[in-house]
Formats: structure tokens, C-alpha cells, sequence
């Protein structure tokens, strides 16, 4: 039986289609497919208040991203038009259920830099504790303003976040954190044609920062760590220690170590070392344990002991140290006030502390090796804190 010829589809943008806007005041642009009697709608993912909608000509009007919505609108309908061409030339007609089928072209451009940041808080390449530190940001954003549109981000609007944020009596670190991120997806916005190339206001203003307290351990207090006679009451705490210590004589983060599992260690003919990507940047880390705080007529260095006690019994490639960085901070806590120490312990210290001891026995190019720095002005930072410590020792001596 031959199908009967089908009329071609007539395609039309209509604005707020159900006559109902939505809370913020928008209403949605759809494409509509008319044939035979029939229509069929299509979501443009435009959202725009009526004030900005031309009914006679079916475009965007002064809007501040007409251009580009506009553009969108007719990419979006010619790439259904062109799709029922495909369908007419390949099957011979195109009914409207075949549209269906149609792939919507690119997204279109977002409303505001808001909806553009919250988007790209969606990348698949961001880590969750960096997507976590990100949507801080953005929540304190929406806090000082609700939409912030691109024709708006300048000097004025970064100032007064920054004034926003110091009423609340905010570190002076963490407003500098904030404002690091927000000029990140700016340049971002930059990046993707929603602002001009010299539309970043971060090269006037210039967030403030103060030096922050980098704590880390010092030789005697690690030795009274590790030598120290845990309750059988707090048993629980040898594996806090365990962990702590291997950071402290590996330098590896807490995002490393409790990742750490069989398929990241290889025995060589010297002793065991570890080869793994590192969940921060990404970079590949060769770290021979053997060779990390050895000690004389003892068989395996301090770091490779404990993780050959991890391995021990075990043949799955679980990590070996499962453990959340909230409990370990947490039972830190104890483990200091047993230990005597006064100073706020946590994951990161050790890394620290590793970092200073490391920084007095090797060159500065290896310790950046070492730690997986990009630059080796993060480093310098721990051979002077190094060099201090040496210096407030040598004060301390009487020559007399």
C-alpha cells in the first residue's frame, strides 16, 4: 500500500504557550511543528519576559543578550527544518512524531552569569570537594544578589561583594578564597564570548590576603606522637595515628592516602613503592617508601611498615585505609590532647610536617617533585618555614 504524501511541517516560535509565567516572571519560547491538523512542540530552553518578546516579528527584544538568543532561535529552527529535509530525502516524508528524534542543537546562551556559573559547577572534569568550595561561593553570591546578569559584572559590583562580605565579618582569607573562585568563572564567561576579553574587573581590584598560620609539627613533637602509649580505652586511635604518620613521612594528602590501595604499590627489588595518580591535579606520583625515613638495622622504612601492615591478610584492591576526612580531624583532636600537643591537628598538617622536615635534606626541585607542586613558589614556602625553625633554635642556644 502506498503512504499517503504528508504536507511539509510548518515551523513557528511561539512565546508562553500555556499563557502562564513563572515565579521570576518568564515564560518559555517553543518551536512549534504544525502538519495536518496536528501540532508538535519543542522546548527552546529560552526563558524570557513578555516585555522582551517581539509577537509581530517572533524575535527577542531588548534584551541584553538579543543577539545571541536570536541567533539561537533561528539555529533551532533550521536545524528542524533541515532535519525534515534529511527525513523527506531519506523515507520520503517526514511525519511530526519523527522529530522526535531530532538532536537539539547547542544549549543556548544563558540568561545571566549566574545561570552560567551554576552550569558550569555541572563540568564532569571538577572534583567534588572543589564543586563543594565552588557552590559556597555561588550561594554567597545569590545571597548579595539574586540574578547577577553579564552587563553587570565591573569593578562597582566585585567591590561591593567584597563590602558584603566583610559585613559579615568573614576572614580575610576566606573572602580572598571567594573572590579567587568568582574571578575564575568570570574569566570562564571571558572564555566563552559572554564577556569581553578585557571584561575582568579582578585586574583593578585587587582582593586583600593576609599570611596564613601554616601549622606543622616539629621533630620532638612527631617523636612524642609516635612513641606515645594510646589506652586501650581509645584503641581506636592506633589507626588514627597510623594514617596521620604515613602522611607525615610521605607528604601524600588525605585524599591520596585514603584512596591508596593494592593496585597503587609496586614491590621492587629495593622495597615498595608507590605509583598512583593524584586525585588533586591529576599528576602521576613515583614514590619509592623505601627510601623515606629509613632507619638502621630495621628491615622497612617508617612509612613502608605501615603499609605493608595494611597489607597484610588482604587480596582485594579496596583502599587501605577507608576513613572519612571529617573522623579523622575529629579523633586528631584526642590524639593531640594525649600527645600533649597544643597546636590544631588535622589531615593537612602532616603534609606540613613532612614538607619542613623534607625541606632541610633535599634540594628545593625534588621536594617540588616530591609534593606535586605546580610552582616552585609553593614550595619556597616551606623551605622558609624550615629555615625559621632552624633559626628560632639557633636563638635559643647560649654561646657564653
Amino acid at each position: 500500500m502506498q503512504l499517503q504524501p504528508l504536507r511539509k511541517i510548518k515551523f513557528t516560535l511561539v512565546f508562553n504557550r500555556e499563557n502562564r509565567l513563572n515565579l521570576d516572571g518568564t515564560a518559555l519560547v517553543t518551536l512549534r511543528a504544525y502538519q495536518g491538523g496536528k501540532n508538535r512542540y519543542f522546548s527552546t530552553g529560552v526563558y524570557l519576559k513578555p516585555e522582551h518578546w517581539d509577537e509581530r516579528s517572533l524575535r527577542v527584544k531588548d534584551h541584553p543578550l538579543k543577539a545571541q538568543y536570536n541567533r539561537h532561535l533561528q539555529d533551532f529552527l533550521h536545524h528542524f527544518e533541515a532535519y525534515e529535509f534529511t527525513a523527506i530525502q531519506k523515507y520520503g516524508r517526514c511525519p511530526l512524531r519523527l522529530l522526535d528524534h531530532a538532536t537539539a542543537p547547542e544549549d543556548p546562551a544563558p540568561a545571566s552569569f549566574t545561570k552560567f556559573c551554576w552550569e558550569e559547577l555541572k563540568r564532569p572534569d571538577i572534583t567534588p570537594a572543589t564543586r563543594r568550595a565552588h557552590r559556597c561561593t555561588l550561594n554567597l553570591l545569590g545571597e548579595f544578589r539574586k540574578e547577577v546578569f553579564f552587563d553587570e559584572i565591573d569593578v562597582h559590583l566585585v567591590t561591593r561583594f567584597d563590602r558584603f562580605m566583610h559585613r559579615r565579618e568573614m576572614r580575610l582569607n576566606k573572602i580572598h578564597k571567594h573572590h579567587r573562585f568568582l574571578k575564575a568563572y568570570i574569566n570562564r564567561a571571558i572564555l566563552f564570548g559572554h564577556l569581553p576579553g578585557d571584561g575582568n574587573p579582578y585586574r583593578q581590584f585587587k582582593p586583600r590576603q593576609e599570611e596564613p598560620e601554616r601549622v606543622f609539627l616539629l621533630p620532638a613533637e612527631l617523636a612524642r606522637l609516635e612513641a606515645l602509649e594510646i589506652p586501650s580505652s581509645k584503641c581506636h586511635l592506633e589507626q588514627i595515628r597510623k594514617i596521620f604518620l604515613l602522611c607525615c613521612w610521605t607528604g601524600l594528602r588525605f585524599s591520596d592516602v585514603s584512596t591508596l590501595a593494592r593496585p597503587h604499590l609496586e614491590e621492587t627489588a629495593k622495597g615498595l613503592q608507590v605509583r598512583k595518580r593524584l586525585k588533586k591535579n591529576g599528576k602521576q606520583l613515583t614514590l619509592p617508601l623505601w627510601l623515606l625515613f629509613k632507619r638502621d638495622g630495621v628491615q622497612w622504612s617508617k612509612p613502608e611498615e605501615i603499609v605493608r601492615e595494611a597489607l597484610a591478610g588482604r587480596d582485594d584492591d579496596k583502599p587501605l585505609f577507608r576513613i572519612s576526612n571529617q573522623y579523622l580531624n575529629r579523633s586528631l583532636k584526642e590524639l593531640a590532647a594525649l600527645a600533649g600537643i597544643k597546636k590544631k591537628m588535622t589531615s593537612h598538617v602532616a603534609r606540613r610536617t613532612f614538607a619542613t622536615a623534607m625541606a632541610t635534606k633535599v634540594k628545593v626541585p625534588v621536594l617540588q617533585r616530591l609534593l606535586s607542586h605546580s610552582q616552585p613558589d609553593i614550595t619556597m614556602i616551606y623551605v622558609k618555614l624550615a629555615n625559621s625553625v632552624i633559626e628560632e633554635e639557633l636563638e635559643k642556644i647560649d654561646w657564653s
